[in-house]
């Protein structure tokens, strides 16, 4: 142990002694750290993307009832058998009773169900209402709207009535993840997962801004529910979108939003009351120039009291370019005392319309 006397060795082996101890230190920290950042994101994906979506589902699935209607539709010559053809001459067997299976939402406990109006169609004879526990009761017919296809329904089943908690259909994302709960061709409540495809789709409708998603959403489905990973009803589900006429990753859904503006009309009035601009667009010049070239004007409507006149031509709507549909959309979504505010070409000037929708005159 002699070289161990010399002085000038004691400083390196006190500081290869302590540089040891520190890196020891130092890894043992980094990899707790690691352990701690991994766990963190291990479980922050694993609520990111739950293994399953059954809370969910059992959130709002005993909201969501099996419609059964008998509906009277017009019979057509061509389709009825010779003996048929020649009663309906004679104005017999003119209608015939066709079955409609659908779905529908429980959207408050004291019985009032959202479904879609052609689900219960223009002329029912009786509409039956299971709940997801097998109850069955003939439900009222409320209200119809047929500009948004909804109808609301209601049930009397004493207390017990479960409804789903509406959300707020403005906050989907494209790519969020939603459910489609309902009827597929009669077979019983099911549920299909997909994403939201796209938002604001018209598809030839200028009341609903829909919903587009791939979940699975087939005939039955109608009416039925479309919520968010929390349980929350987001849309009802309307149209599919197939050659075939079964699900091809194209559905639609009316948003909840949609839903909150019309449903109060409708217990109420038992229809929407929308709002009446009063005055007219010139078809022809629509046709040639795709202008808005106004033809007439009601002598006791908005417009006239707006102080539009014949002969104006609308070029903004609500600060933004006309053009015919989002004319059609501004006055199909309108409500009596919407405001619309227009701007028109009159002799060469730029001229501001506030026009202030009304009831429909009588």
């Amino acid at each position: 142990m002699d070289f161990l006397k010399g002085t000038k060795f004691l400083p390196i082996f006190g500081a290869l002694s302590i540089g040891v101890i520190v890196g020891i230190l130092i890894s043992t920290l980094l990899s707790g750290t690691k352990q701690e950042i991994d766990s963190h994101s291990y479980n922050y994906n694993q609520n990111l993307l739950p293994n399953s979506f059954s809370e969910a589902v059992n959130k709002a699935s005993p909201a969501v009832v099996n419609i059964y209607s008998e509906i009277l539709v017009n019979k057509t010559n061509d389709s009825l058998p010779f003996s048929n053809r020649l009663n309906s001459i004679f104005g017999l067997n003119k209608t015939r009773i066709q079955s409609s299976l659908g779905s529908g939402v429980i959207f408050s406990s004291d019985g009032y169900i959202l479904t879609n109006q052609h689900v219960i169609g223009d002329r029912s004879l009786g509409v039956t209402v299971e709940l997801s526990d097998g109850r069955k009761e003939e439900a009222k017919i409320v209200g119809i709207d047929k500009g948004t296809d909804l109808a609301v329904l209601k049930i009397t089943q004493g207390k017990q009535i479960p409804s789903i908690e509406i959300g707020n259909s403005d906050n989907l994302q494209i790519g969020d993840i939603v459910l489609a709960i309902g009827n597929p061709y009669g077979l019983g409540q099911s549920v299909s997962m997909g994403i939201v495809s796209a938002t604001g789709r018209e598809f030839n409708n200028p009341y609903s801004d829909y919903i587009q998603t791939d979940a699975s959403i087939n005939r039955g489905n109608s009416g039925g529910a479309l919520i968010d990973i929390s349980g929350r009803l987001v849309g009802i589900n309307t149209l599919i979108g197939s050659i075939s006429g079964g699900s091809e990753g194209i559905g639609l859904s009316i948003p909840s939003v949609t839903v909150l503006s019309i449903v109060n009309d409708l217990i109420q009035f038992g229809e929407v009351r929308r709002g009446w601009l009063g005055f007219s667009i010139d078809r022809r010049s629509l046709l040639l120039n795709k202008s808005l070239l106004v033809s007439f004007v009601h002598p006791d409507g908005p417009a006239k009291i707006a102080n539009l006149k014949i002969g104006d031509i609308i070029t903004e709507i609500n600060q933004q370019q006309s053009s015919y549909s989002l004319l059609y959309k501004e006055f199909a979504r309108s409500k009596p005392g919407s405001r619309i505010k227009l701007k028109v070409l009159r002799e060469n000037k730029n001229i501001e319309i506030d026009l202030i929708a009304s009831l429909p005159s009588t």
